[in-house]
């Protein structure tokens, strides 16, 4: 398995769907946002991409963060971003983001790992 470690996360790619797993108490800006994008895109071989943003931990995301994530030009590959929560304040963030941030890509939060992983396979025919 390929895999890129930063401070803040792991991004990694499992079966043709890119991984990103926040590490507990990560602090993510527009740096580390645009670093996971490149990260993204170098496992994905600059392709179309599925993502799986596994952020079972305590998260802070800087709203400037959140616009830049939501934006095509950021990251041009990005069909759809399955998003794993088990803590409510993250969730309410994760929602947030989709309704106030409105992202190009289909995006969706779960609490099961297998329901969003089942949600994310069927967006490959956007790819």
């Amino acid at each position: 398995m390929k895999q890129i470690e930063f401070s803040h996360t792991t991004v990694e790619i499992r079966d043709g769907v890119i991984w990103l797993i926040f590490k507990d108490n990560a602090e993510i800006d527009v740096k580390e946002v645009r670093e996971l994008v490149k990260a993204a895109e170098t496992l994905s071989g600059n392709k179309t991409y599925l993502l799986m943003s596994d952020v079972r931990v305590h998260l802070t995301i800087t709203s400037e963060a959140r616009k830049v994530a939501a934006e095509k030009k950021e990251a041009p590959f990005l069909v759809a971003n399955a998003v794993i929560v088990n803590n409510l304040p993250v969730r309410v963030t994760a929602n947030f983001f989709s309704s106030f941030n409105k992202p190009f890509f289909a995006f969706k939060v779960f609490s099961d790992e297998k329901k969003a992983l089942t949600w994310l396979l069927k967006q490959k025919n956007l790819l």
